[in-house]
């Protein structure tokens, strides 16, 4: 396990090791699925992981470049 956090994976697998992207997707749409299943939210209120990131970034109070660096995007214009 990595020292420095940065350097660490944010989820992981049971293994330890970082989760896989399709590994990811394939748990997202369980968890979606369920929580229509469990009328937690309906069909049309589905979202996506992207939809998350989108969310934190508006909501966020910072500046616009802490927003960018945050999102990750290279240039303003994404933002």
């Amino acid at each position: 396990m990595p020292l420095h956090p940065e350097n660490r994976p944010l989820v992981v697998a049971r293994t330890g090791d970082a989760l896989t992207k399709s590994a990811l997707d394939t748990a997202w749409q369980r968890f979606i699925h369920q929580a229509i299943d469990a009328e937690i939210i309906t069909a049309e209120e589905r979202f996506s992981l992207h939809d998350l990131k989108r969310k934190g970034i508006t909501d966020y109070k910072g500046t616009r470049a802490e927003k960018q660096e945050g999102s990750g995007h290279r240039s303003a214009t994404m933002c």
